[in-house]
């Protein structure tokens, strides 16, 4: 089908708005929800499926709960399921282990913890306590599996900061391996390098940091850093057609855009940063998305120029002061949550339109 009788694009998802039967390829894009209930800020929106059903855990702390949402088939909207409260929630990561869901939940004060959805309550009750000694301001969490062993990273940014890799032994996650200390971390991500598991941590204090997963040893072992890269606040990772591509968002200056080459990671391109805390990577059918998020004007959206292989600016979008972007995909509709410091968390819903109809 030629480029030119197609129409993409995001628009809000609202209850009154339905596809429509007209039109051959359709999608509904990024929009403020007016029936969705999250009337509240948010930091980060995480998506799980479990027995048929799609879920979404959103982390609210000036409501001290992470909201938990579930799909609705027949109404076609996200519904109240469960709210897990605490103080100054940050964090919500969800974990499915041998068919159980667990949800971290991260917290400035109070320590951190990990919920289990019980099945015959319906909802999600406390299973363990994440000591306090060892995290004690989270920033990020990956949760992650390497072989037949699970693992998640809990990155701390305090001064005195110890992020801390936990993993699973059959009746809970306990601490495992202490990583990057007194560096004030701020993200973590994790990714398969050429067939090997990888962390990178970002900080505010040096460049991003990578370690490597020792079989031997059975630990991550600091292995390089991604040099130039100062201020990095986050990193994601993304492929195209093989390629591997990493994402680094800095607040202020150019965010950047790197390509995995012989051994190391070169810059491709460079996107211009104003009050950016995400630079979010996700696709569509083959189409390839970032996210520019800013904390002082418009976020951008980017798509993928296959031809010339960088990222041409495509829309952009009001969301005030954004920090995550989060597809979420369900009964054949895909959706964008994003989550907004200072305002209501919004959905778009991407849209195709065959314009040969």
């Amino acid at each position: 089908m030629s480029k030119e009788r197609v129409k993409v694009g995001f628009s809000r998802f609202i209850e009154s708005n339905k596809l429509e039967t007209t039109s051959k390829y359709a999608f509904r894009g990024l929009r403020d929800l007016t029936h969705f209930p999250v009337a509240s800020e948010s930091l980060s929106v995480d998506t799980f499926s479990y027995k048929n059903d799609v879920y979404v855990a959103i982390s609210a702390p000036s409501t001290e709960s992470c909201m938990i949402f579930q799909w609705d088939h027949i109404e076609m909207n996200f519904r109240t399921y469960d709210n897990i409260t605490g103080q100054s929630i940050v964090g919500c990561k969800s974990v499915i282990i041998e068919n159980e869901v667990f949800v971290i939940v991260a917290q400035l004060f109070g320590g951190s913890h990990i919920y289990k959805f019980d099945d015959d309550q319906s909802r999600f009750n406390k299973f363990q306590d994440i000591e306090v000694s060892k995290i004690s301001k989270p920033n990020d969490i990956e949760a992650f599996q390497i072989g037949s062993d699970w693992f998640f990273v809990i990155a701390d940014s305090s001064k005195a900061g110890l992020s801390t890799l936990y993993k699973w032994n059959d009746n809970g996650f306990y601490s495992y391996q202490s990583l990057h200390e007194w560096y004030r971390d701020t993200n973590v991500e994790f990714l398969d390098l050429d067939g090997k598991a990888h962390l990178i941590l970002a900080s505010r204090s040096q460049v991003p940091v990578i370690y490597q997963w020792s079989r031997s040893n059975q630990k991550f072992i600091l292995q390089g850093e991604i040099p130039n890269m100062e201020d990095v606040v986050v990193v994601k990772h993304f492929r195209i057609k093989e390629e591997l591509y990493l994402a680094m968002t800095r607040y202020i200056g150019d965010s950047k855009v790197l390509r995995w080459g012989t051994k190391q990671f070169a810059e491709i391109q460079a996107l211009p940063s104003r009050g950016s805390m995400i630079l979010q990577p996700f696709s569509f059918k083959e189409r390839y998305y970032l996210a520019l998020g800013s904390d002082y004007t418009f976020s951008q959206i980017y798509l993928w120029d296959e031809d010339h292989k960088i990222f041409d600016r495509f829309k952009e979008v009001y969301i005030q002061a954004p920090r995550s972007f989060t597809v979420v995909s369900t009964d054949r509709r895909d959706f964008i949550f994003s989550s907004s410091f200072k305002g209501n968390t919004q959905i778009f819903e991407h849209i195709i339109i065959d314009l040969s109809l």
